[in-house]
């Protein structure tokens, strides 16, 4: 078991077309939520009955992680959902794994792709038939990426909402290191000491700003601090 890291550890992603290992999410996880972390491995029984049940191998990447952190896991389910090994499914030529909060967009891996150690990942509306289109070039690039999402829904307790400027990306941009970006969504991610901010693109993306912390103060610092038009900012003892 690794061991915890402080608030102020380093959130930094791997370099850009550098696949995250197992070790670099977990490294990333206890960077985000600090001591509240708490990660309760898959029993690898239960893999065991998926695999057989399924007639397929998980993907390497997707079998470590669930040896990680089991779905329950907050991590895995404070918006969108890593499904439990028992809901996995095959589905319209894809192996199904994770679904959007609402049930309106899954995530999976093509039949073809189930041999690869770390195989992209495709998106299908859920719809009678699914059309699967590539959302990530790697599953644990896509892991990485949820992990960050999950933080400013609901993963980290303090959280806000607003439209920001091309000012508020240059504060962001000064204060803190990118830790992901993600040019299909058209979102970056930022942070660090307990922080997370996601920013959407302004050209061609929604100008939002999504914010989480650890702690109310901070985001009471964050709000006064951004040059943004808040339509929320809610701490956890609000």
């Amino acid at each position: 078991m690794l061991a915890a890291q402080t608030q102020n550890a380093d959130f930094r992603s791997p370099q850009e077309n550098v696949m995250p290992t197992i070790q670099e999410i977990h490294n990333a996880l206890l960077a985000l939520y600090g001591d509240a972390l708490r990660l309760t491995p898959e029993p690898i029984e239960v893999l065991e009955a998926a695999e057989a049940r399924l007639g397929i191998e998980l993907p390497a990447a997707l079998r470590s992680y669930y040896q990680l952190t089991a779905h329950s896991d907050l991590a895995n389910r404070a918006h969108n959902r890593l499904l439990a090994p028992d809901r996995l499914e095959i589905r319209d030529g894809a192996f199904l794994f994770y679904v959007e909060n609402q049930g309106v967009t899954f995530w999976g891996v093509l039949a073809e792709h189930l041999d690869l150690l770390d195989p992209p990942v495709h998106a299908a509306f859920n719809e009678d038939a699914l059309e699967w289109e590539e959302d990530d070039e790697s599953l644990s690039r896509f892991l990485l990426k949820m992990a960050y999402w999950q933080t400013v829904n609901g993963g980290l307790p303090n959280i806000g909402l607003g439209t920001a400027s091309h000012a508020t990306r240059q504060q962001v941009e000064d204060r803190w290191p990118l830790l992901f970006r993600d040019d299909g969504y058209r979102l970056s991610f930022f942070g660090g000491d307990g922080a997370v901010v996601c920013l959407f693109d302004q050209e061609e993306g929604s100008g939002e700003i999504q914010v989480a912390t650890q702690s109310a103060e901070q985001l009471k610092e964050l709000g006064q601090m951004l040059l943004v038009d808040w339509d929320l900012l809610e701490g956890a003892d609000d």
